[in-house]
């Protein structure tokens, strides 16, 4: 009887873990404009360090596709600018072409 017991505990704590498995949802990271907005004037005014730069651009934004092509242009400056010194992660161009980038932003439509 106790082994009957212990094998049906067993079984719906296990099945209880799958059920809790089956619908959790991954947790997912999403960048609003004014967060980003914050990111690249802390990058441009030399506050932002390296972390701070990957995670800014690390992530697709595919909930906003104006957001998502401005987002692609900083990896293209980074590619071409990026020095990873202190304060300033990029050469004067760099910056200059993001101060672009948050013009750009700036003028994008509310959502």
């Amino acid at each position: 009887m106790n082994l009957l017991i212990t094998v049906g505990l067993t079984f719906a704590v296990f099945a209880l873990v799958v059920w809790g498995l089956m619908h959790m949802r991954t947790p997912r990271f999403r960048m609003e404009r004014a967060q980003f907005q914050q990111g690249l004037e802390d990058v441009i005014a030399g506050q932002a360090d390296d972390n701070e730069w990957r995670v800014l651009t690390g992530y697709p934004m595919r909930h906003d596709p104006p957001l998502e092509s401005l987002r692609l242009e900083c990896l293209r400056i980074e590619e071409d600018e990026y020095t990873g010194k202190m304060p300033y992660l990029f050469s004067d161009e760099g910056i200059r072409r993001l101060r672009d980038v948050r013009e750009r932003l700036l003028s994008l439509p509310k959502q």
